[in-house]
């Protein structure tokens, strides 16, 4: 009898100690097959107990460094989708001009305009690839800011677009009051293609870039007359990957990427994007920046 409820009692023990044990074995396979967020009862204070709350612990170490390494490939899969996205642009041009260099017979002052252009355009997409690594995959923001004539950036990005607004025969009307910015020239440019980008592709006929002084800073928008958008479409228009029109954009090769990288430019350089749409008449998006109205142009007219 005695050697019976002895048996008996081992029995009760083995399975109370080798229950938990069992339980985190169980609880480890699981994480193993990808489960990160499984956690154990922790049931006393005894050894079992403490073994428990390491485990937990262990788990969420686990999982923080999952997500980590999730959010580090992720950002660089945005990444080489952005700049995927950003060549189309300078691309456009660089083959315009080289395309009318090659089928016409030009004048030379008109050949070397063409060339500084793709020159410009070459010399900007090798900056722009480590600026778009600085600021998407290391989120990088504090780029140095140059002082420059608004007029003549706004007048860049303008002559830098002209082969592809004759190509697709839009009218594009440039306005732009002379001030001084401080901008970084290339992530600026980038972010103003992108709004005129997007323009296009709503079927604008008519885009307009201003740029004027106000009370606040220096404004500069795009107005387009393209098909617009509805307002509950306006909240969530600069998140990654998001389009308005999914069957448009897929045959225009969009990704839904180019608006979210423009915001983020504009909080490099201080500022908001702003949305204004209606559908069916159109899209207004402006941005403000600081600016001094006496600049180093004024110091140099002195001079």
């Amino acid at each position: 009898i005695a050697m019976v409820v002895g048996m008996a009692l081992l029995g009760a023990f083995s399975v109370l100690l080798s229950g938990p044990l069992k339980r985190m074995a169980k609880a480890a396979y699981r994480m193993a097959k990808g489960d990160y967020e499984e956690r154990l009862a922790i049931t006393g204070r005894d050894e079992i107990g403490e073994l428990a709350v390491s485990f937990n612990r262990m788990a969420e170490a686990v999982e923080e460094k999952v997500e980590a390494l999730s959010d580090a490939a992720r950002e660089k899969e945005d990444f080489v989708a952005n700049f995927a996205h950003e060549l189309k642009t300078p691309l456009t041009s660089i083959i315009g001009y080289a395309d009318m260099m090659y089928q016409r017979e030009l004048p030379r002052e008109t050949v070397r305009d063409a060339s500084w252009y793709i020159w410009n355009e070459g010399m900007r997409l090798e900056s722009l690839s480590l600026k778009l690594m600085d600021l998407a995959v290391l989120g990088r923001q504090d780029f140095s800011l140059q002082e420059m004539a608004a007029d003549e950036l706004l007048q860049d990005v303008a002559e830098g677009l002209r082969p592809v607004v004759q190509e697709r025969e839009i009218a594009f009307r440039l306005e732009a009051e002379p001030a001084y910015i401080k901008v970084d020239y290339d992530l600026l440019k980038t972010l103003l293609l992108n709004l005129v980008d997007n323009s296009m592709k709503a079927g604008g006929r008519r885009i307009t870039l201003l740029g004027r002084l106000t009370e606040t800073g220096y404004e500069v928008s795009v107005e387009d007359d393209g098909c617009g958008m509805e307002e509950e479409a306006l909240s969530r228009i600069t998140e990654a990957f998001y389009m308005v029109d999914k069957a448009r954009s897929r045959q225009q090769h969009g990704a839904g990427l180019g608006l979210a990288l423009a915001e983020r430019i504009a909080r490099v350089h201080g500022c908001e994007l702003t949305f204004r749409s209606r559908k069916g008449e159109g899209t207004r998006v402006s941005f403000c920046l600081d600016c001094e109205k006496d600049g180093v142009g004024d110091e140099e007219e002195e001079d």
